[in-house]
């Protein structure tokens, strides 16, 4: 009798090690998402030879995170759990400016702060709200860009302006403010770039 108990000790034993070793290795359950979406702009060709440095945004405290920024109450911020950005914000709004002002072939050049060069205008912005906001109903997504223009040669600032922009969230999910937060980009980046466009 101590014989067969000992021998389906060893037997359980086994299997529970072997159903250790092969189980499926433990998937991060977080869902990432992207702002990617650009803006159909005007194409307008320029008769100076101008280079434009787009400066990397700023961005308020509340968005310096990957997190996903939502809110259900006045005054209040808080993240989603299971949701996040795969990237900063202002870095992906950042790569969206450069392209979106490059789609226009006005400037001899977009350039970013890590490319070298002489450039004759620099443009600096602020992500000062990217937020979910479920405190009335349907839910908004709330996007403000606040951007300034810099003329090189005299390092005065020739104009500013302030994107405010906000679109309707179809449910109150994540997914479904990301997609808003989409929409919302493509019409802060039009804004943005015909408010170059006009300046510069």
């Amino acid at each position: 009798m101590k014989i067969l108990y000992w021998l389906s000790i060893t037997l359980i034993t086994g299997w529970l090690i072997s159903c250790t070793m092969f189980s499926p290795v433990p998937v991060d359950s977080q869902n990432k998402y992207v702002l990617n979406t650009l803006p159909h702009v005007q194409v307008k060709k320029s008769q100076r030879r101008m280079t434009l440095s787009v400066a990397r945004p700023d961005s308020r405290a509340p968005y310096r995170t990957k997190q996903i920024a939502y809110s259900t109450q006045p005054y209040q911020i808080a993240y989603f759990a299971k949701n996040s950005w795969v990237s900063y914000p202002a870095e992906m709004l950042h790569a969206l400016m450069i392209q979106s002002l490059q789609n226009t072939h006005y400037f001899h050049a977009v350039i970013g702060p890590s490319m070298s060069g002489e450039y004759d205008y620099s443009l600096n912005t602020q992500l000062e709200s990217l937020l979910q906001d479920y405190t009335h109903r349907p839910g908004m997504l709330r996007l403000t860009v606040r951007a300034e223009i810099v003329r090189v040669s005299t390092n005065k600032i020739i104009a500013t302006k302030q994107f405010v922009i906000t679109e309707p969230i179809a449910q109150p999910s994540p997914y479904s403010g990301v997609t808003a937060a989409n929409r919302a980009t493509a019409e802060m980046l039009q804004q943005l770039t015909q408010f170059c466009l006009n300046t510069i």
